[in-house]
């Protein structure tokens, strides 16, 4: 299976939803004013796990599954089989958080989640909502026009990646596939290497980019705007290296681009 959950699960509704999150997050404001807001995250996920007793599972575990290639997710806390929280103790929830869970959603299927951040004087609690199904994920189109590498593993490159987002769909974190195409060409030590900056002849450094070989990086977005703009900073980043094309493929709902970036 390419999504693995380590407990059932029923998909609640938002009336549904919206009863658990009211009590949990009663619950939260109650810890909050008797604990203070200075402890770690484990202590108020733990607090909060007594108080809900049986009807709380803490740390739920989604496995993503391609091939050999398996990434572990950890979901905080799952309320009544069905409504997941993450917990956090940071100054200020911010866009990664979000789109961590929207991640977690996406995987198991959920429509609703909740941020819970104690960090702050007052507890700080966002919704979470995602209505994109897998079968809308998998239904995406590919756009090769500007796919002219002449690298020998390009067409392995492709294929793995369109095969993996038919497993497992478009939107998910970029990072997982990033990591699988890391993992299907022969693990970090032998893709993400050391690659050396030149400006006027002269070596100015040295970046990390992941490789597919010797003279082909690869690089993936999920770009909605000023994909020209970006595309305009690779060719720069080619033109002060030894490489000779990055391997750019935007990821968006509906489209999966492949783009050779090559220098002139």
């Amino acid at each position: 299976m390419p999504i693995t959950i380590d407990q059932p699960l029923r998909v609640l509704d938002q009336d549904q939803f919206g009863l658990i999150s009211y009590e949990v997050i009663e619950h939260a404001f109650a810890i909050h004013k008797e604990l203070g807001r200075f402890f770690d995250e484990d202590v108020y996920q733990n607090e909060l796990l007594r108080r809900l007793g049986q009807r709380a599972i803490k740390e739920v575990w989604i496995y993503a599954t391609h091939g050999d290639f398996q990434k572990a997710y950890r979901v905080d806390l799952l309320v009544d089989q069905g409504a997941p929280f993450e917990l956090k103790a940071v100054q200020q929830l911010n866009d990664q958080h979000r789109s961590q869970l929207i991640n977690y959603l996406m995987l198991t299927g959920l429509h609703h989640g909740k941020l819970i951040n104690f960090r702050p004087n007052r507890v700080e609690h966002e919704f979470v909502n995602n209505h994109i199904t897998l079968a809308q994920r998998r239904a995406f189109r590919i756009e090769i026009g500007r796919w002219m590498s002449t690298a020998a593993e390009c067409q392995r490159f492709q294929d793995i990646l369109v095969a993996m987002l038919q497993d497992w769909g478009t939107c998910l974190d970029l990072e997982l596939y990033t990591d699988a195409l890391t993992h299907f060409f022969g693990g970090v030590e032998t893709v993400f290497r050391n690659v050396e900056v030149r400006s006027h002849g002269v070596i100015v450094g040295t970046q990390k980019l992941r490789l597919i070989n010797e003279s082909t990086a690869f690089r993936l977005t999920s770009l909605s705007r000023d994909l020209e703009n970006f595309e305009s900073h690779l060719r720069r980043l080619l033109q002060h290296t030894l490489l000779k094309e990055i391997l750019w493929v935007n990821v968006t709902l509906e489209e999966v681009a492949f783009v050779s970036v090559k220098v002139g």
